[in-house]
């Protein structure tokens, strides 16, 4: 068996049986929680994923800290459930926290800072999803 791209009717066709609905992403900033007398801003994007705001869906998280007090914190996670709003869009609610090993650099290397092992919280809202792109758009390029 050959295998081939779908033609743009195809498509057209499995998106109206699975009704697939769009990838996003959601953006989100914050400073996290004071932990021996400082905090890390983190400012970055979920990961896209395909949903509504309906359906439940999540978004994975992943990133590395500010520079505070000579150390950043790796942190990954999940955010709650797509929330609903009025006008059919749809936030996140992130409740995490950083790994438990600062880092520092040194050239290109990450190096664990053992004597200073702490935590911060990351709690926040994202934005509305972003980077919808109209359905139809990649059919209709030439």
């Amino acid at each position: 068996m050959k295998n081939r791209l779908l033609t743009p009717e195809e498509v057209l066709v499995l998106n109206s049986l699975y009704r697939i609905p769009p990838a996003h992403a959601h953006y989100f900033e914050l400073w996290t929680s004071v932990t021996n007398g400082h905090a890390h801003s983190i400012q970055t994007f979920t990961f896209p994923v395909n949903g509504n705001s309906t359906d439940g869906h999540a978004h994975t998280f992943a990133g590395i800290t500010s520079l505070a007090e000579g150390h950043h914190h790796h942190f990954e996670g999940v955010t709650g459930p797509a929330i609903p709003l009025e006008d059919g869009s749809h936030y996140h609610e992130i409740d995490w926290k950083t790994y438990d090993k600062p880092f520092t650099h040194k050239g290109n290397a990450h190096i664990p800072l053992q004597n200073d092992r702490h935590f911060h919280i990351i709690k926040v809202r994202t934005t509305t999803g972003l980077g919808y792109e109209p359905r139809f758009y990649y059919l209709n390029r030439r």
